[in-house]
């Protein structure tokens, strides 16, 4: 009996977690994916979450999307789903092989783009930073947390810290309230 399908959204968790803090992912890489799985996953029930990889994952953002669309902008969607499916993939790799298993990462860092300004007759690199989120663990070394910066302007990036791992739905919809609340008109 093939068993590769048989998992827990824990246990999915349990392994972003592990290949982050045994350096087998970039840190960043493993919990944005856990990030994107907790929300992705979120909107199934108790007893579904005991068992994803018998539920269909087109099925399961399909969901999330409608259910969450007025939670995130659709370019946030889309960045969840592909989240979530690589994360799927990379360990059912990890569980089919995990002697050998290996995560393939970019030489470069894509969060920052180089632009090149022409000043005189000299050219000078400029990094400027995309609009994606950058994840990082806390530099305070507190266990079990993290931190996000998100770029909301040019020049304009704001720095969550010591954000939970296992940040729940409610507490981050209360955290959106407390954003909101520090808007200027």
């Amino acid at each position: 009996m093939d068993m590769t399908n048989d998992y827990s959204l824990d246990d999915l968790l349990d392994f972003l977690s592990h290949t982050g803090n045994k350096g087998m992912m970039p840190t960043a890489t493993s919990r944005a994916f856990a990030v994107a799985a907790r929300n992705v996953f979120g909107v199934l029930d108790p007893e579904e979450q005991k068992n994803i990889g018998k539920i269909s994952l087109e099925a399961v953002i399909k969901r999330f999307n409608n259910k969450r669309a007025r939670d995130f902008n659709p370019g946030s969607l889309k960045e969840y789903a592909r989240r979530v499916q690589r994360a799927v993939e990379l360990f059912e790799q990890w569980k089919e092989n995990p002697a050998d298993f290996s995560v393939k990462t970019r030489a470069t860092n894509t969060r920052r783009k180089s632009t090149k300004i022409k000043n005189g007759d000299n050219v000078k690199e400029r990094a400027s930073t995309s609009t994606d989120p950058v994840t990082t663990p806390v530099p305070s070394g507190r266990h079990g947390t993290y931190q996000s910066s998100f770029p909301v302007g040019t020049g304009r990036v704001i720095t969550i810290s010591n954000i939970p791992e296992d940040l729940s739905s409610s507490e981050a919809e209360k955290l959106a309230q407390f954003v909101r609340m520090l808007a200027v008109a």
